[in-house]
């Protein structure tokens, strides 16, 4: 028998304040609320097919099994101007640096989560 499995779903995350971390992905990711439901609030990315999910709890960054999450974008010039377009926005932004020869800006969440930008190799 065939997996069923059609794609990637989503991706939930505990987070200390819903409404901050709502403004930091629609912000930082360009996400929109796709849903609300009490103090859960479901985000996507329409075009990337992306939905993520935060839920009050006490986020666990020192014994959680994911390292980090990686989002793709088209290429270095458009990950340069994406980081400073953050920066306008007051972001406390690092520099676009090369990792495995690929150029990545690499972020936290208001929770300390490691959220990375990737483009293809340089």
């Amino acid at each position: 028998m065939e997996s069923p499995v059609l794609g990637f779903s989503h991706l939930q995350l505990n987070v200390r304040d819903v409404r901050e971390s709502v403004a930091w992905y629609c912000a930082a990711l360009g996400m929109d609320v796709m849903s609300e439901h009490g103090d859960v609030v479901a985000l996507r990315h329409r075009e990337a097919r992306l939905v993520i999910v935060v839920s009050p709890g006490e986020p666990d960054v020192v014994h959680s099994p994911i390292d980090h999450m990686a989002f793709a974008v088209a290429d270095g010039p458009t990950l340069e101007a994406w980081a400073s377009h953050l920066r306008e926005l007051g972001f406390d932004v690092p520099a676009v640096v090369d990792e495995l020869g690929k150029p990545s800006l690499q972020l936290r969440d208001p929770d300390g989560n490691e959220v990375e930008l990737v483009a293809p190799r340089w």
